[in-house]
């Protein structure tokens, strides 16, 4: 009874909340497999191979990017938009622009050129045609970031000239450093013998075609590069940082320097008007004190009198004894005297 009970609230919980969703799938949690996560791999039937041995492997090699590769695509079919040789995204064959915006990958790990090196082909036609079919990706996508992976090598014979896939290799070498948002991977090196050539053990049809092998070789190579790059990126943003908090510190620093010198203006100049305004008060006072002077004067010489007059006080002969002193001088009629300074008749 008491399982069946369980078993009904179960049902019932799952149907109140439809929206609970149960996945088998392990989310990622390697830095690596969340940035192959948000990639797409372009390709021609090279990369058909990658994208066979990622599925073989459970995913694991290149996680969850999406593959958007096809057997005998070419610049130019993507040009033509040629349904039976462009990749095809949940079925539906597509340009390789309008798949990336569809999918909204942010990387983009492009190998491609070996078709449309065959027999006769340039490498500079080939090159021109690599940087076309780019730019129509950056229209579509400016935002994306580009890896351009060198062409793999080939076996004496091929109908494809090793020696032509080395040179077109380099000329993409060179394309790629011109730009910030685009990167060369050298994953054909690993694959060579000391030849040059691809390796016998790492060729599975004797012309350029790969064994599991040389695709496991590839995308250790791949999930190093993506590492280190990561790495890279992350170091250049702490160096960022760094140089923004240093830069927000001077700046910080400045306008406090310019607060306190300006305080300090204000402070001295505030000062200098205090003065100015005492010194021009002491300027408007300047009558008031000469006339205090005056006053002084008269005080003083009441004194000198009232002190001759007690010395001749003292002197036996009344000869030389002073006539009575004058009433006080007085300048202004308002003051009065101190009572210090009696009048005597």
């Amino acid at each position: 009874m008491i399982f069946k009970r369980l078993a009904i609230f179960t049902i019932i919980l799952a149907l109140m909340s439809p929206d609970i969703v149960y996945c088998s799938e392990q989310i990622p949690v390697n830095p690596v497999d969340i940035f192959l996560s948000a990639s797409a791999f372009v390709g021609n039937s090279v990369g058909e191979g990658l994208t066979m041995y990622n599925n073989a492997k459970g995913k694991v090699p290149l996680g969850n990017a999406t593959m958007l590769t096809r057997v005998s695509y070419s610049f130019y079919a993507d040009e033509r938009g040629m349904s039976r040789y462009i990749p095809k995204l949940a079925g539906v064959p597509m340009r390789a622009k309008d798949a990336i915006k569809q999918c909204g990958a942010q990387y983009v790990f492009i190998c491609m050129g070996t078709n449309d090196l065959v027999g006769n082909s340039s490498c500079e036609g080939a090159c021109q045609k690599y940087q076309q079919y780019i730019e129509g990706i950056l229209a579509e996508n400016p935002t994306v970031t580009i890896f351009i992976e060198s062409c793999t090598p080939t076996r004496p014979g091929s109908n494809v000239s090793n020696d032509k896939i080395t040179l077109f290799n380099s000329y993409m070498e060179s394309y790629c450093s011109l730009f910030p948002n685009m990167f060369y991977i050298d994953i054909s090196t690993p694959l060579k013998d000391e030849s040059g050539y691809l390796a016998s053990g790492y060729c599975s049809d004797g012309s350029c075609h790969l064994t599991n092998t040389a695709y496991g070789i590839w995308a250790d190579t791949i999930r190093t590069y993506i590492s280190a790059y990561i790495a890279a990126m992350n170091a250049a943003r702490a160096e960022a940082a760094a140089r923004e908090r240093a830069l927000a510190k001077a700046n910080y620093e400045k306008n406090m320097d310019e607060m306190y010198n300006k305080k300090q203006k204000s402070r001295d100049e505030r000062i200098n008007e205090e003065r100015q305004a005492a010194a021009a008060l002491r300027e408007e006072n300047s009558i008031p004190f000469r006339q205090d002077e005056e006053l002084l004067q008269g005080l003083n010489l009441q004194k000198m009198q009232y002190q001759n007059l007690q010395v001749s006080q003292t002197l036996p002969s009344p000869l030389l004894r002073m006539q009575p002193l004058d009433p006080p001088y007085s300048p202004l009629s308002s003051r009065q005297l101190p009572q210090a300074f009696p009048y005597i008749p």
